[in-house]
């Protein structure tokens, strides 16, 4: 499927009824590799480019990824009960590094990625976070991509910045990217996924689950 098809399949999605689609079954795997950062796209000069959304120590030696879908409740869960948690012990003591990336399991969720990558400056996670709190909101709308303009706005993003973002293939294109890695080298099949280091949990984790994985690797790591 070509990116300008991806585009426009995306964008027929956020103007009707939001559409929520099941993670689809997973099988278990030995990772055998931590997951590589996805190399930045190209832009034309001005454009809004894609970043990483890494929180924490970014010289940790214990970097914890996770591939989430806005539209995933699942996700929701873990953004609502386990995040607060693991920022708290973890990310905001500079014990991990913290990265997340998209896995978009429909069009809704892909354009909520798309807005987010394109977030002025460090509003990119806030957006992400705004549009999980949200996410009954948005994803239940009539016209989902309303609610969605109303919080790029609040990330600091103007109408014609929105309009521009939504056209950004650059963006769009990586996004498609990091999730065809992700699912085809890393066998990513349902959000979210979790790597701590080269371990992999699937599914929202209790907080002591993910605790006592990321101690190990945090005492491996010394």
């Amino acid at each position: 499927m070509t990116v300008s098809r991806s585009i426009a399949l995306m964008l027929a999605a956020l103007a009707v009824t939001g559409v929520g689609v099941a993670a689809p079954a997973f099988k278990s795997w030995a990772a055998d590799s931590k997951p590589a950062a996805p190399a930045a796209a190209p832009a034309k000069a001005g454009e809004p480019v894609y970043r990483e959304f890494i929180q924490g120590n970014p010289k940790s030696k214990v970097t914890v990824i996770e591939y989430a879908s806005l539209t995933c409740g699942h996700c929701k869960a873990f953004q609502d009960d386990i995040y607060p948690e693991l920022k708290k012990a973890y990310i905001d003591t500079g014990k991990i590094r913290f990265v997340y990336r998209d896995f978009p399991l429909d069009g809704l969720a892909a354009g909520g990625a798309l807005l987010a990558r394109c977030a002025p400056g460090d509003k990119g996670k806030v957006l992400i976070d705004l549009m999980f709190k949200n996410q009954a909101e948005w994803v239940r709308s009539p016209s989902p991509l309303e609610p969605l303009k109303g919080y790029a706005q609040l990330a600091g993003m103007d109408n014609a910045a929105v309009e521009a973002c939504l056209k950004n293939e650059g963006i769009m294109n990586k996004i498609r990217e990091v999730q065809e890695t992700a699912s085809n080298q890393y066998k990513v099949q349902s959000t979210p996924t979790f790597f701590i280091n080269e371990e992999k949990l699937e599914g929202a984790q209790p907080f002591e689950a993910m605790s006592k994985v990321i101690d190990k690797a945090i005492a491996n790591a010394k």
